[in-house]
């Protein structure tokens, strides 16, 4: 035992050479899976982790129940970037040793790492439960999870959580980001004075400050922060989006040419470069890096091989949605075409808008996400990635997903007032959708538009904080408690939707009703040259002629209102 002390002093100085010969020259073959442990150890130190492998696999031959070697395989597979492996070794120690917690702390580190939300969470859940020493970490890793994924509302949570274990410039960042995309302004001003408190210079904390700043519609300061910071990839991209949104376009072009190279591989720059280039309608391009969207990390049927393209006249493909409402009903017609090329395609989407969608195309089945788990399929493609193959094909403009339920037409068509033009209303949307807060129009803007003499209805089941009281002033004919089925109903028995960009929008107008869109000045992609290929027939826009400023809106839509109607202010 002498000896194998040695050899753990020699490593532990790293004294690599003289372990490695005292390796080399132990002779006891007891302890030969020992051995090949360390030399595993020693070349994973030294960087070669062909060799390191090998022995640390012969180790494991030696004495399949040997801890060390799997702990070190976990650690070498993460050098290597080989999650897949990670998580393969996380399981095995789990298997091995179900005593030691710290094995779900990286057993959830492993799920994290393969984009397994709900396995990270349940693991890093129950190192919590079972009393691990780094709670605080894990409450953290659980809300950057959460934010990764555009929920600060339940990243807050977890970060709160964790606050109670101690705080840190990090896990204060981390709530002072998720107040800043909830849109508290309130919070995010308390939690910018701690932060900024602890250490100001923090590079987390200065992004934080430039959102904070774009929050507060200080954009000139937000500009020159992240200008001050642009060696950094993640001020560099928060710039460009920024130039995009608020009509920069030329200062956006000019530093995109000059940095492209250098931030080419970063995600979130090409998820925005795919977007960027999809609205302007380069397409060839645009296509390739839409795929690097956030949302392409939420794969429901990690087993299925994708679809790219090729005969499926004799297999069934799986259509799944992973963003929001309003892509499942706008995108749904693509899949039309699907049907017509392969022998089945089952249409997955979310339990709340399941019904929404019509049983009655040939080939298609209209099936919940989780109902699909267990049923097998040749192929799947994500709805977003559908697109690229069928976007150019001219559509027959009748023929939709879309259905409403005749019982509830019926329902709604006695029930609404046919005294007044009847006009639905939708002015914000979720917090985190693309654009906010610039797609959204804070609801007094409208005001002058209810005084028209006409039956206002809200569709929308959010009232953001800003329109609270604007809102129990108003008297809007409040139908947004209904769900999509009965909200698709009162649609059809309205005259006309006016309303930002939301899945209501997509909603009204794939069920052809006369709809009235409110754009931003830089409005999603889907609103540039894409549009212009297969548009809603029944789809007016009206859209920002300068950033942040809906005069112009409200103004050509009060005008139009007048005259359609023939109303006065009532």
């Amino acid at each position: 035992m002498e000896n194998l002390k040695d050899i753990v002093e020699k490593i532990k100085k790293k004294d690599l050479k003289t372990a490695l010969e005292l390796c080399d020259n132990y002779k006891d073959i007891n302890n030969q899976h020992i051995i090949s442990n360390f030399k595993g150890v020693i070349y994973l130190i030294k960087g070669d982790l062909e060799l390191s492998e090998k022995n640390l696999l012969k180790s494991i031959e030696l004495k399949p129940k040997f801890e060390d070697p799997i702990k070190n395989l976990y650690s070498l597979n993460l050098k290597k970037k080989k999650f897949d492996k990670v998580l393969f070794y996380a399981k095995k120690l789990i298997e091995l040793n179900n005593i030691n917690n710290e094995y779900n702390y990286q057993l959830a580190y492993a799920h994290e790492l393969n984009n397994n939300l709900n396995e990270t969470v349940e693991y890093y859940l129950k190192y919590i439960s079972l009393d691990g020493k780094n709670k605080k970490q894990a409450y953290n890793n659980i809300g950057c999870l959460y934010l990764q994924r555009n929920n600060p509302k339940t990243a807050k949570d977890f970060f709160l959580k964790g606050i109670k274990f101690g705080e840190d410039k990090i896990i204060i960042n981390n709530l002072f980001r998720s107040y800043i995309l909830l849109r508290d302004i309130k919070s995010s001003d308390s939690l910018f004075k701690k932060a900024e408190n602890i250490d100001k210079n923090f590079l987390e904390f200065k992004y934080n400050k430039a959102r904070y700043l774009i929050l507060k519609n200080e954009i000139e300061n937000a500009i020159k922060i992240l200008k001050d910071n642009i060696n950094n990839s993640q001020f560099l991209i928060t710039l460009l989006i920024l130039y995009s949104n608020v009509g920069r376009k030329k200062d956006c072009d000019k530093l995109l040419t000059v940095s492209k190279n250098r931030i080419i591989n970063e995600p979130e720059f090409l998820n925005y470069y795919g977007l960027k280039l999809l609205y302007e309608g380069n397409f060839e391009d645009g296509w390739k890096y839409y795929e690097f969207r956030n949302s392409k990390i939420t794969d429901f049927f990690k087993d299925i091989s994708e679809w790219s393209g090729e005969e499926i006249k004799d297999k069934n493909i799986v259509v799944f949605n992973e963003q929001g409402i309003g892509d499942s009903i706008q995108f749904s017609k693509y899949i039309i075409p699907l049907t017509k090329i392969a022998q089945n395609v089952t249409f997955a989407v979310q339990t709340n808008i399941k019904n929404l969608f019509s049983k009655e195309i040939p080939k298609l089945s209209i099936e919940t996400i989780k109902d699909c788990k267990n049923k097998k399929f040749d192929f799947k493609i994500a709805l977003g990635s559908l697109i690229k193959f069928f976007f150019k094909e001219n559509l027959n403009k009748n023929e939709n997903l879309l259905q409403t339920n005749k019982d509830n037409d019926l329902k709604w068509n006695k029930r609404i007032s046919k005294d007044k033009p009847n006009v639905g209303i939708v002015w914000s949307g979720g917090f985190n959708g693309a654009n906010e807060p610039y797609r959204s129009i804070p609801l007094k803007s409208l005001k002058k538009i209810f005084l028209l003499n006409a039956n206002f209805y809200c569709l929308q089941n959010e009232i953001w904080d800003r329109d609270k009281d604007d809102f129990s002033s108003l008297d809007l004919i409040d139908y947004g408690k209904y769900n999509l089925d009965e909200i698709s109903s009162i649609i059809k028995n309205l005259d006309l939707v006016i309303t930002s960009d939301t899945s209501i929008l997509h909603l009204s107008a794939s069920l052809k009703k006369e709809t009235w869109a409110m754009l931003s000045l830089h409005a999603d992609w889907r609103w540039g040259e894409f549009h212009k290929i297969n548009p809603y027939t029944s789809l007016k826009i009206f859209k920002q002629k300068k950033f942040n400023d809906w005069d112009n809106v409200v103004d050509g839509i009060l005008n139009e209102l007048k005259i359609k109607y023939n109303l006065n202010d009532s």
